[in-house]
């Protein structure tokens, strides 16, 4: 784990509003696995404000304008950090879909650099550099989210992700996984024979005292033979589990 890199001010073109730069391990689901070193370009700006009846969510310090970073600044951050992943994320990346994002995803392909990307639900996978991401990992949001409104709707969502890609669901509490489960039987009747994307369950920790703990979590999806779904332990969190900067 490498500690934050600080972003200098830039006035180059294309730019885009960066949060932090840091060297990590990915703990989330993606296509090249839980724990795979990562080099975070964490985006400004987001469009949901989730779990506002509960304290918020984990990263509201990346709601802020961010610092304007060129695409050649980030993609020499990328050379000298030497890792070949990188992992996109937010805030909510997407908001910043256009020539300058476009511009740094083939500048990443380029190098020979594999791509995640974490979004939330609520914009649809049609930006310019879409194919130069090896793996989108949608975070649907569920009722506890207080944001469950402002998704895409799910059918059309699904269809249009492959298996390289991932959509997970934060589960708080029963509720939430009983949404969740409902988008799995949905997602049963909308395959047929078509590559589709990977459905994750990740429970919310620290569960609240009425939450869904891990234990309890798997053995309700084993239960309801949802075999499908694989279970999404954020890794950082047990790694850093009192952690009070990027890691």
């Amino acid at each position: 784990m490498e500690g934050l890199l600080m972003c200098a001010p830039t006035t180059d073109s294309p730019a885009l509003r960066v949060t932090s730069l840091f060297l990590s391990i990915d703990g989330e689901v993606n296509a090249r696995g839980q724990g795979t070193p990562s080099f975070f370009i964490r985006l400004a700006g987001c469009n949901l404000r989730c779990w506002q009846r509960f304290g918020g969510c984990d990263t509201v310090y990346s709601f802020g304008p961010g610092t304007r970073m060129s695409v050649e600044e980030l993609l020499a951050r990328v050379d000298a950090a030497g890792c070949p992943k990188v992992t996109l994320t937010g805030g909510e990346p997407l908001l910043q879909k256009g020539a300058a994002l476009a511009a740094l995803l083939r500048g990443l392909r380029e190098r020979g650099v594999f791509v995640s990307m974490e979004t939330n639900g609520s914009i649809a996978p049609d930006f310019e550099g879409r194919e130069c991401v090896g793996s989108l990992v949608y975070d649907y949001k569920c009722p506890s989210t207080g944001c469950t409104a402002a998704m895409q709707p799910f059918a059309a969502l699904f269809r249009s992700l492959g298996s390289s890609d991932y959509m997970k669901f934060v589960l708080r509490d029963p509720a939430d996984y009983a949404f969740a489960r409902e988008r799995v039987l949905e997602a049963r009747e909308l395959r047929d024979g078509r590559p589709c994307p990977v459905l994750a369950f990740s429970p919310m920790l620290p569960t609240a005292a009425d939450g869904l703990p891990p234990d309890a979590l798997v053995a309700q999806l084993l239960a309801d033979r949802l075999f499908e779904v694989q279970v999404n332990i954020q890794m950082h969190k047990y790694v850093w589990p009192d952690a009070k900067t990027e890691v």
